[in-house]
């Protein structure tokens, strides 16, 4: 998200050393002084790896520029890495923004690189991220074809993704040279790098293009067939698994660009960079939730809808039992932890839930007790009331489609939510499912035990509407024409 550089110096000044705002920023001037003299002005950050890299679009000697600023002890390399693979792209005759200018801060406490602006330019992920089917199936022949003139040229990129690629005037530019390796590769190796590019988009794109996006690829190349779409698809979900494993079990439990994490013998926090809210305490957690209004009153799990620091929010508190119950919760992540990460992990693979802000376990040497989720407050209607209430035809066929995509989705993804109760599934205006209490949703490893859990949550689901004739039957067809596997479907008494 693009974010205005005050705004990200505000964030980023609220935490403990060494995560302070840029170094080379003049706070007065919001401008960066160069070692030529020139300055940089008007600067808005668009990415921040804090004490290591920033990069900014910015005004600079009467143009519009994109300045790369390198901190830190390797901010040579890093540097020199970054101008070398522009410079070898641009002599393989690729589309990438030239290098104007190579130096130092006039503090010499940054390396600094400047790249001429692509007006009116995108980026393929936001692209990707607002176009219907057939844009997004037109983008990604184009991505597909830029990246077999990469390997053409001899270039790979480390970094794989859709934000290594601009778009402007329906031309692709490659961008972010720090990725770019010279390097021949042999054909495995050049598919394994195709499917790595379609680990990036969702997973029914994954299945929907696999082919034709492996036949543009290699007709691209002009070679023959030595791949079947179905291995190259193994691998895309391979590359998504590690991918946001690596992200949802480490990332977000530690200080990152999203994420601020703070941690004492009697708390861990993990607050949202983006989610407007700053790191809180045990009493103002108590105070908002004796304040607000109860969603759920339960011995092991209290929810309220509340407002804190300005903010409509939900409180969900993982209370402790016992002595018995706490020392059953002492040593495993706490429920909290887990809707933290699975929050995270649905964001991730695009699936709607309410943005996660903020989780905090008490702790008592090492041990853990007492847990808050905090996620953006949802307004919309659950799915049961949603059925109840509405009345248009075209509406009511969306959320009964969204519905369907989503248990395949999951289904593919190897996901299971746990409790598809009509009451954890929202529905927007526009027929989108939101989904909610994410705590016991799980990431299945096994084909045969994922198969297993996700009967279950459809059965659970189909269970919503079983009184409803006219629903479930609409329900049942609609899983029918989106399942192309239909085992699933089988297993949970669907007659095909």
């Amino acid at each position: 998200m693009v974010a205005r550089l005050n705004d990200v110096i505000s964030n980023l000044l609220a935490q403990p050393l060494p995560l302070l705002a840029c170094p080379v920023v003049n706070a007065h001037t919001l401008s960066i002084s160069l070692a030529d003299g020139s300055q940089l002005q008007q600067l808005t950050a668009y990415r921040v790896l804090p004490a290591r890299r920033w990069v900014f679009s910015a005004d600079w000697q009467g143009q519009k520029v994109f300045a790369k600023v390198f901190l830190g002890q390797q901010a040579d390399k890093y540097a020199a890495r970054d101008a070398q693979g522009a410079r070898q792209m641009l002599q393989a005759g690729l589309k990438t923004p030239a290098l104007l200018w190579q130096g130092l801060t006039a503090a010499g406490d940054a390396q600094v690189l400047l790249y001429a602006a692509v007006e009116r330019a995108e980026s393929a992920d936001a692209r990707y991220a607002n176009a219907s089917e057939q844009e997004r199936l037109t983008l990604l022949t184009h991505l597909v074809v830029t990246l077999a003139s990469q390997h053409a040229a001899g270039l790979m990129q480390t970094d794989l993704h859709l934000k290594n690629f601009l778009l402007a005037e329906g031309v692709v530019w490659s961008i972010d040279g720090d990725g770019i390796k010279e390097k021949l590769l042999s054909a495995r190796q050049a598919h394994k790098q195709l499917a790595e590019l379609l680990s990036k988009i969702s997973v029914l794109d994954q299945h929907t293009f696999s082919e034709t996006l492996l036949q543009t690829y290699l007709l691209a190349r002009q070679w023959p067939q030595t791949l079947s779409s179905e291995v190259l698809l193994t691998w895309a979900k391979r590359f998504k698994r590690a991918e946001v494993n690596a992200y949802v079990q480490h990332k977000i439990f530690r200080n990152c660009s999203d994420i601020e994490w703070l941690q004492t013998s009697l708390a861990a926090q993990a607050v949202s960079r983006a989610g407007g809210l700053h790191a809180t305490d045990l009493p103002a957690l108590e105070v908002a939730m004796h304040g607000g209004q109860p969603l759920k009153m339960g011995n092991t799990c209290t929810v309220m809808h509340t407002q804190l620091q300005d903010r409509q929010v939900v409180i969900k508190r993982y209370n402790i039992k016992n002595g018995w119950h706490a020392l059953s919760r002492a040593w495993r992540p706490s429920r909290a932890a887990a809707s933290w990460s699975n929050a995270h992990r649905l964001q991730y693979h695009g699936i709607a839930t309410p943005q996660p802000l903020l989780m905090l376990e008490t702790r008592c040497w090492g041990m853990r007790g007492c847990a808050y989720f905090v996620a953006a407050f949802s307004p919309w209607p659950d799915a049961l009331l949603f059925f109840k209430q509405a009345t248009d035809k075209r509406l009511r066929a969306e959320a009964v489609k969204q519905l369907s995509l989503l248990c395949y989705q999951l289904y593919l993804l190897r996901l299971s939510h746990g409790d598809m109760k009509a009451t954890n599934l929202q529905i927007t205006n526009g027929g989108q499912v939101v989904v909610m209490d994410l705590d016991s949703m799980r990431q299945h490893h096994c084909a045969q035990t994922a198969l297993r859990a996700h009967v279950k949550d459809l059965r659970r689901l189909l269970q919503n509407w079983k009184d409803d004739t006219s629903l479930y039957n609409a329900l049942v067809k609609s899983l029918r024409v989106i399942y192309s596997d239909v085992a699933p479907l089988k297993l949970a008494g669907i007659s095909i």
